[in-house]
Formats: structure tokens, sequence, C-alpha cells
């Protein structure tokens, strides 16, 4: 082949390459399986995708294999636009708020960075509540009802809750404490229905008017669980890993993450603070090495852990699971576990923790 040719052919698979990380900017990298394929073959693949997007995987990783390398495109949902669609404001009319009374928009979202609102509201449903009901200001005082909500990325927020203003409890210098009661009958959109705030995010509170809809995006049919952000970010108790795992409808954007990647990872246990670190890989990565310890009602195999559970069977509320180290998939068994073996060092886990 001419050094012409070689080059048409870079320049080609660069502009796929780019085309088709603008359309899935969370799906894995094609580079990574260039050794795979090589750039003529990787070409042809991403010009027959036509907009899907393509699944890669090593079948024989898990035995340190790393030849015959295969892909698979994803079939891509089609997106109808509804002509009329659904509002915020009809789900709650029709299950029992006043049309007339005034009502007001909430979206509680933590700009500081000094708070977790989603895990406020998640796993300290009193302290939530108290932070919702005292204010700065006399934000409620002539409205009936506050209709609140957590603020999800860009405009979108998340339906919480519909609670009625019974007054104020009492005044400080700084702040005015509302007396607020959940209203009940609401109960089947607690937490799933996703709404587009609108074009003034910036502003955590809004009247909630009959003429201008706040349009739904999204029903879940899932129970509420944090958004992924970023792999370094999160802690998941096993509660919450159990719900993300045993869900019929698992959030998207979790398991296609989690299962991108290998990694290490470590589980604390919260009730004597010691460590186990582990590590996964294969072709589900994280995700479905997470999976086996649901499975197994918390020990995932390990031995030490099978002690704990064996004392105690709910000893595994204790657990908290979190991710120290993202890896390729495409690393054979033993690179991995020499990474965790590493951290078992740095930790101490293996001296003083569950290793």
């Amino acid at each position: 082949m001419s050094n012409e040719s070689l080059l048409d052919n870079g320049r080609e698979l660069s502009a796929l390459l780019q085309e088709y990380q603008q359309r899935f900017p969370g799906a894995e990298s094609p580079v990574s399986y260039m050794m795979g394929f090589g750039p003529e073959q990787l070409c042809t693949i991403l010009r027959e995708a036509n907009g899907r997007e393509i699944v890669f995987s090593y079948p024989g990783l898990d035995q340190g294999v790393l030849d015959g390398c295969a892909y698979q495109y994803k079939e891509a949902a089609v997106e109808v636009a509804p002509s009329n669609p659904v509002t915020l404001q009809e789900l709650l009319y029709a299950r029992g708020l006043p049309r007339t009374a005034p009502t007001k928009l909430v979206r509680h979202r933590d700009t500081s960075g000094t708070m977790d609102i989603h895990d406020l509201y998640r796993n300290h449903r009193p302290a939530f509540l108290d932070y919702q009901r005292q204010q700065g200001n006399r934000v409620f005082d002539k409205c009936d009802f506050v209709v609140a909500c957590l603020g999800e990325p860009g405009s979108r927020a998340r339906f919480v809750g519909v609670f009625r203003v019974q007054g104020i409890e009492r005044e400080t210098e700084e702040h005015v404490y509302y007396n607020l009661v959940e209203v009940p009958g609401f109960a089947d959109l607690k937490e799933r229905v996703i709404f587009d705030w609108g074009k003034a995010a910036i502003s955590w509170h809004q009247w909630l008017r009959p003429e201008a809809g706040k349009t739904v995006l999204e029903i879940q049919p899932k129970p509420f669980s944090q958004p992924f952000t970023d792999y370094l970010d999160f802690t998941l108790s096993y509660a919450e890993l159990a719900q993300l795992v045993t869900s019929q409808s698992p959030r998207d954007e979790w398991y296609r993450m989690l299962s991108a990647t290998a990694g290490v990872y470590l589980i604390l246990d919260q009730s004597s603070g010691r460590q186990y670190i582990g590590s996964a890989s294969g072709t589900e990565g994280i995700w479905g090495r997470w999976r086996e310890y649901v499975t197994t009602g918390g020990h995932g195999g390990n031995v030490e852990l099978e002690k704990l559970l064996a004392a105690d069977a709910q000893h595994g509320r204790h657990f908290q699971f979190t991710v120290l180290m993202t890896l390729p998939k495409t690393m054979t068994r033993p690179e991995v576990i020499k990474r965790e073996y590493l951290f078992m060092k740095k930790l101490g886990s293996r001296a003083h923790g569950l290793n």
C-alpha cells in the first residue's frame, strides 16, 4: 500500500472515530481494540455501524487470552417526539393537587460542592426535610403547596414530593423555619418523574402555573438511585448496590460505565473500619464482579466476608463499595491482580483488614 493510501486510511479512521465518539460519548473507544482488528478492519466496522453503538469484547479474557477480539452492534432506540407531551402539572392535578392553589416548584441543588443533596434525600431523610423547611428568605409565605424536586444534570429535575405549607414554626435573624407537611397520594410518582425545569435553571424556585406546562422527559420504572458522575466520585452501600443490580431496569449509565472497565475496588466494613481490596476484569468488568456480591448475599466468595455473614446474615448492611482505580479491560488477569496487591500493601488490608 502506498504512503498516500495509508494517509487516506488514517484520515478516514480519524474522522470515523471522531463522529462515533460524538454520537456515543460514554461508550468505550474503539481505539482500545486497534490491536485486535487493525486500522483497515476498524474502519470497516465503524462504517458499517450506521449510527449504532459497537460492543467490543475478548471472549477468552477470563482465561487470560487476548486473541479473538469480537464485536457486535447495538440497535439504536427510535426516539419519537410526542406531539402533545405529558406535563408535570397534569400528573399532579390528576392525583389531587388543587389546580388553582398557589404552588411553588423548588429544585434542590447544592452548587457549593459541600453537600450531596441526593445522598441527603436518600439516606438522611429527616435532615433533608429540615434542610427544605429552613429558608433564608420568606419564599413560601404566599403559597399553599411546595412541589419538591432534586436537581439533575442540565435543566432536568426529579420530583420527590408535594408538601402543604402550614405557616411558620419559628423565625431567627438568619432563617425562617416553615411547617411543611407531606401530602399523601403522590407515592407512585416520587423519585420516578424527570421533567424539564426550563431555561431558568439557575433559579431554584418558581411558581407552578397550569398554563406553563413542565414537560415530562422520563418516568422511570425503577426506584431512585444517585446519578452516575465519575468512577472516583461515589460510594454505594450494599443496599444501593443491590437496588441497582436487582432492578428490572437498572440505570443505564451505571451498567454501561461499570461494565466498560476493569479495576481495583474497596469494600469498607463500616461497623469495624476494616477493608477488603478486590479486583475486577472480564467482559462485564466491575459491574459483573459487584453483581456477584449481590447474588451471594454480600460475600462474593471472599472467605473473610463469608465469616462475617455466617455470624450475622444481615452484616452486609455495613458494607460500602467504591472504586480505587480503573483499568483497561484488555489487561490480563495477572496484570490486574498486580494492581490489586499494590493497594493491599498501601492500605494494609492483609495485615489489618479483610484480605
